[in-house]
């Protein structure tokens, strides 16, 4: 398969907007869209104000107030592509050598909160957007841009619920948004389970054990059989096996004290051959065994997050054509893999829209302090969309 538009003319667009590309970065990273609280609407502010004088109409959609997604549409026809970056970030935290929200640009990066995780991806495909419009009749189809609310903290406010309510739709989707440097494309997700176990006893004083009944010592036999639980499952040639992690346990309040409820949050990482209701099911059956063994303490069940896991067929033509892109651009082609984290390829795939990730920036940046992007991947990045984009020669 051949792409159209020959290397020159994207390659020369790119590389003569580098300096507003790392601007525009700049400007969004200013923008601060810690989340909590969100505050979206300062970086869509910004995605309005590079599109719309390009002839761009953006529409502004809001489940909450401040909490902004931005919809924009180029070209025309089939297939219909979304590319979906989100605008909020994690908060700073601690050890920045810098402020997280002064871009910093050094040594051919730039630095501050967002640079890797999601604003530098987004920065690319708002550069890419005047290309776009320049060549709109070139394009493969419709081009469908996405700045997304909420992506750190579930999607509720952002892709789930534009999906849910079929305010985006489209034949395919990529997520820039898992890192790897432009080596791999994703094209499965675990799935993900959360459980919260709370163990409910009676206290009584320490030095009379007798007289209560430990929610603790309970909560521990519950977990001792948990770690023994077999989860494994049919291998899947994408994803590595299935996981579990305790990740939180309280209980107690003084070391003379008998406590009366302790808590434990589980975190499970299941591939397609499995699902979450089997799992917990599980879950309940060591808990009803324990208790009924003549235990005193009870216990309850509590599903907090459950998403299936999703695959997208990995002789997709779109799947081959980014392949194939990158591979003009980078010189090498990018390998498939499964991830054991979720991004917002979820939504979209349950209903229906084939969704991979792609994009630059390493693993170790996205959340970190002093998390920061290499300027020449971002280039790199806007070159594979641009003749990921293009009409096929014929």
């Amino acid at each position: 398969m051949r792409l159209a538009v020959s290397n020159e003319p994207i390659d020369s667009f790119v590389e003569s907007r580098r300096d507003d590309l790392v601007q525009l970065l700049c400007r969004l990273i200013a923008a601060r869209t810690e989340n909590p609280p969100g505050d979206e609407h300062l970086a869509a502010a910004i995605m309005r104000e590079t599109l719309e004088p390009l002839g761009i109409e953006c529409r502004m959609l809001e489940r909450a107030p401040g909490r902004t997604n931005v919809i924009a549409r180029v070209g025309a026809g089939s297939p219909s592509i979304l590319i979906a970056c989100h605008l909020d970030v994690v908060p700073a935290g601690d050890g920045w050598e810098s402020d997280p929200f002064v871009a910093e640009v050094r040594d051919g990066r730039v630095f501050g909160r967002g640079t890797s995780d999601n604003k530098g991806q987004l920065a690319a495909v708002l550069t890419l957007a005047g290309y776009l419009k320049e060549h709109e009749n070139e394009l493969i189809g419709e081009v469908i841009l996405v700045g997304a609310a909420d992506e750190e903290a579930g999607s509720d406010l952002g892709l789930e619920w534009l999906v849910e309510e079929g305010l985006v739709q489209a034949d395919f989707a990529l997520i820039p948004d898992i890192d790897h440097r432009m080596h791999r494309i994703s094209v499965a997700e675990k799935g993900a389970l959360f459980l919260k176990i709370t163990a409910r006893g009676k206290q009584s004083h320490g030095s009379a054990p007798e007289q209560g009944i430990n929610a603790v010592w309970g909560m521990i036999d519950l977990l001792n059989e948990v770690r023994l639980m077999d989860i494994s499952a049919k291998p899947n040639a994408l994803l590595t096996p299935p996981t579990f992690n305790l990740g939180m346990i309280r209980g107690g309040s003084a070391p003379n004290i008998v406590p009366a409820r302790c808590e434990a949050n589980l975190d499970f990482r299941f591939l397609p051959s499995q699902n979450a209701d089997g799992i917990e099911k599980n879950i309940r059956d060591i808990a009803s065994k324990i208790e009924a063994a003549g235990e005193r303490v009870r216990f309850d069940v509590e599903r907090t997050m459950a998403v299936e896991p999703v695959e997208v067929a990995t002789d997709h033509p779109l799947v081959r054509r980014l392949q194939e892109a990158a591979q003009e651009v980078l010189g090498w082609k990018p390998e498939l893999l499964g991830l054991s984290g979720s991004t917002v390829a979820k939504p979209l795939v349950r209903a229906g829209t084939p969704a991979v990730g792609f994009g630059p920036g390493e693993e170790t940046e996205a959340h970190a302090a002093n998390e920061s992007v290499a300027i020449s991947e971002l280039l790199s990045f806007t070159k594979v969309l641009g003749r990921f984009l293009a009409k096929e020669k014929t």
